[in-house]
């Protein structure tokens, strides 16, 4: 073992030893995150974006000892509701735990921001890893493409009003929706933020699945949202944007041993979504478009979104 590793362990174990304590008085999870190492805030849509776009720089944070805490607008349910979305949930939590090396023990409560209440997972082992749950419901509001989702409806136009799912079925206007987000901008005092490309400049309404330069609508209804959320929390943050859909028309760029632990991390998060994995279906690789976006990360500059 290096020093190096030797001082990583050691600091490690000192924070689980802080969290049981903590956690056993009742104190909140992140009163037992130390950041000295910077923290990072991303904002994706659904559960998997982070794992498919935002990696290996998110299994790299965890590396650095920073704190990452990761925010998911929608509840990414396909109109399926809560049961699909727990499963979802339970996969990130399978594979933060795998990027983390630690056992997937997590504890759940509930994170209070701008008079909204949302859920939180907690890594037991690293309380400095985060999982913030909007549950915003997600179902295609037409026929698929081409049609509007809650949270692009939201984003885009004036008037629209969602409701979270439970156990916190809170509501949200667009305007709810940016002060939610700014309070945990100024909340977490972020040294980065990630999020989605806001940049794509085609109308929802037009998108289409496989299209070149054409993204899913929640990925750009979230970035603008966070981008107008940096606007008004503004601070020392660097903000880091990703391709989402589109970075499959690019060369493939990560090297072989970053694939293996992005592929292997998505693999966790497989096992837990029957949509990706049927119950006892042997699941040993991405297929689909996930196949290609596992051998790519794309960071771009966080644009502002057209108007």
């Amino acid at each position: 073992m290096t020093p190096t590793s030797l001082h990583l362990s050691i600091r490690r174990l000192a924070l689980w030893g802080l969290a049981c304590l903590l956690l056993a008085a009742g104190a909140p999870a992140s009163a037992t995150a130390h950041c000295a190492a910077g923290t990072v805030l991303a904002f994706v849509a659904h559960a998997d974006d982070d794992l498919l776009f935002m990696n290996p720089d998110q299994q790299a944070s965890i590396a650095r000892d920073q704190c990452l805490h990761t925010v998911y607008l929608t509840a990414g349910d396909r109109g399926e509701g809560l049961p699909y979305t727990r499963a979802r949930e339970r996969g990130l939590m399978a594979a933060y735990a795998e990027m983390a090396g630690a056992a997937n023990r997590w504890t759940t409560d509930s994170l209070d921001v701008a008079g909204h209440h949302l859920v939180r997972h907690t890594l037991r082992a690293h309380p400095e890893v985060q999982l913030i749950m909007l549950r915003i419901p997600d179902p295609w509001l037409g026929r698929g493409w081409g049609s509007l989702t809650p949270l692009s409806r939201l984003e885009s136009v004036a008037g629209t009003q969602v409701r979270a799912y439970a156990p916190y079925p809170e509501h949200y206007t667009r305007a709810a929706l940016v002060d939610l987000l700014a309070g945990l901008i100024r909340a977490q005092q972020p040294s980065v933020i990630r999020l989605m490309d806001a940049s794509i400049a085609i109308p929802y309404t037009q998108l289409c699945w496989r299209c070149v330069g054409h993204d899913h609508p929640d990925h750009i209804a979230s970035a603008r949202l966070v981008i107008d959320a940096m606007r008004q929390a503004p601070g020392p943050y660097r903000a880091q944007a990703y391709l989402g859909y589109p970075s499959q028309e690019r060369p493939a760029n990560l090297r072989a041993t970053q694939k293996a632990l992005k592929t292997g991390t998505f693999l966790h998060y497989m096992a837990n979504d029957p949509r990706y994995c049927r119950p006892q279906a042997p699941c040993s690789r991405p297929k689909g478009p996930e196949a290609a976006w596992v051998w790519r990360q794309y960071p771009i500059p966080a644009s502002k979104p057209p108007r």
